[in-house]
């Protein structure tokens, strides 16, 4: 836990020392009160409602051509049509590296199509662009779960709480993790 809070405190200093141009998503103004509200409210609508709007935030890019291939791309992972999801997901990844949406996404679609190495290398970049995304350290937590790297699962989970406290599934998934990682200790 403590690396892993580490490497998170790293990369936030090292974005706190670089100008924050072409960051539409994870800079917005608006993010850190919602955050503020994850933390605080234990009211579930309120929590839904600032959940909602970090998502909606995370996903516009600013950049309206970018917003539309993001669109096109989830449509097909709707179908499932993974394949060109991902190279939808690349092309705006090449073309806006500093969205972290678009890292997320292609992470998610990876993680569908059990590329575990490639998902993982895309949370990676999605968390140094914006260290509180809780989607991407759920999925962290899951691959390193189903990898059976069980600490670091439970690591990854107990990050999502103190971002996220309200996480509904976190809990669980830490006593599951723990179980597993006593079972293998024995």
């Amino acid at each position: 836990m403590k690396t892993l809070k580490l490497v998170l405190a790293v990369v936030m200093a090292l974005g706190c020392s670089f100008p924050l141009i072409g960051f539409a998503d994870q800079t917005d103004q608006r993010l850190d009160g919602l955050f503020q509200t994850l933390q605080t409210s234990q009211d579930a609508t309120v929590l839904g409602e600032a959940e909602s709007t970090i998502w909606e935030i995370w996903y516009e890019s600013g950049e309206d051509d970018i917003d539309a291939l993001m669109l096109e791309a989830a449509q097909l992972v709707r179908v499932g049509d993974l394949a060109d999801a991902e190279s939808i997901y690349s092309r705006i990844i090449d073309t806006m590296p500093n969205f972290a949406e678009g890292w997320n996404r292609r992470a998610t679609v990876r993680f569908y199509q059990n590329d575990y190495a490639g998902s993982l290398a895309d949370i990676e970049q999605t968390l140094k662009l914006e260290p509180r995304h809780f989607g991407a350290i759920w999925g962290l937590g899951m691959i390193l779960g189903s990898q059976r790297d069980y600490q670091r699962a439970i690591n990854a989970f107990e990050l999502l709480l103190e971002i996220k406290p309200n996480a509904g599934d976190a809990r669980p998934r830490i006593e599951l993790l723990k179980q597993e990682l006593a079972r293998e200790s024995v």
